[in-house]
């Protein structure tokens, strides 16, 4: 565990950003797997997908310029900004030649997970805001358009593909910046792809709930889904916890980690025995669960992002309680760095200088 690195101060737009994401990406990717496998009874239920998409994806490309402080940041990350004044200058869009000088000004940064996540939001955005356009009416043109046909299928394959990027990389930039817990463990991107895919469920059933949409058997059929989803993420949860190995302990020492065990009982344990019914069957079990899951899904971002922090601030201290050498540290025994004595454990760095 590294303590010797800068808080990255990912505050509340970061953690909303994320939640809002694995929502909308979750809710596009049902959306569509409901389209091109369900019956004409399940034609419904699709649109609440949509409907929760496209609004979360605008509301996440706004958290993010948020955070960057500098709006055209995100622009930069996008486009070329010199090929794009160049464009301009050559009268695009009136001009041939100002728009082949715009063909140029596209600018993906492979390297950078910011510029590729940039982009598969805008694409996700796209491809979203057409489907959410196509499923405000039940029937007509531009429904049938953006739902069916090979242009629809083709829409919503890129609109999954990005969508569960999204979903997904949120976890993977954890992993890939050097912090105490997030580079300790390479499954929080598969953690936060479930936590989506159960979160999204959840927000549909209580949608579908509230305005009374789909058939009593297509809602059964996304209940039963819901049930899948949950037990797969309990799978990944426990995997997840077993990966960090002996910095567990250290974990439940935090508060925020002591709120990541709680998320694993409110957002997965509660709404699988709420599915299952266990001690019976309840007619409000089914918003229970869907608000157990949507609580959870929140809390695990929250949780996970603001572990790291926590146990920068507190420094070394948080593990020196648990390490096998401690007594040997404080004590001077052997193998103990010289001059380490009391309750403060010096740094190695610092020790033996004089001022």
């Amino acid at each position: 565990m590294n303590f010797w690195v800068a808080d990255p101060e990912w505050g509340w737009w970061i953690i909303l950003y994320f939640f809002l994401g694995g929502l909308a990406a979750g809710s596009y990717f049902m959306a569509t797997l409901i389209d091109l496998m369900g019956t004409d009874e399940d034609f419904e239920l699709p649109r609440i997908g949509y409907w929760i998409a496209f609004p979360l994806v605008a509301v996440c490309g706004l958290l993010l310029i948020i955070d960057l402080h500098v709006p055209s940041r995100f622009w930069h990350m996008l486009f070329k900004s010199e090929v794009v004044k160049e464009a301009f200058a050559e009268g695009w869009p009136g001009s041939g030649k100002g728009w082949s000088t715009m063909l140029h000004a596209p600018l993906m940064k492979t390297w950078s997970p910011m510029s590729i996540g940039s982009w598969a939001l805008s694409v996700f955005g796209l491809c979203s805001s057409l489907s959410f356009l196509g499923s405000l009416k039940s029937e007509g043109k531009l429904t049938h358009f953006t739902r069916r046909g090979w242009f629809a299928r083709g829409l919503q394959v890129i609109g999954c593909l990005s969508g569960l990027f999204v979903a997904a990389y949120t976890g993977s930039l954890l992993t890939a910046t050097n912090q105490p817990i997030w580079s300790d463990s390479v499954l929080i991107a598969s953690l936060f792809l479930t936590s989506a895919a159960s979160t999204s469920i959840a927000l549909m059933m209580l949608i579908a709930h509230w305005r009374k949409m789909g058939t009593a058997a297509s809602f059964e059929r996304l209940e039963r889904a819901d049930l899948w989803v949950m037990g797969l993420e309990l799978v990944v949860f426990a995997a997840f916890l077993a990966s960090l190995g002996p910095l567990l302990i250290p974990l439940f020492h935090t508060v925020n980690g002591k709120i990541i065990f709680f998320t694993m009982i409110v957002g997965v344990l509660l709404p699988l025995a709420v599915h299952l019914r266990i001690g019976g069957a309840w007619g409000w079990s089914m918003p229970a669960a869907a608000w157990c899951a949507l609580v959870g899904g929140f809390l695990l971002r929250y949780s996970v992002v603001k572990t790291a922090p926590e146990i920068l601030e507190r420094g070394p201290a948080v593990m020196a309680t648990f390490s096998p050498e401690d007594g040997r540290q404080r004590g001077g025994g052997r193998g103990a760095d010289p001059n380490n004595r009391g309750g403060e454990v010096i740094p190695r760095s610092k020790l033996n200088k004089k001022p």
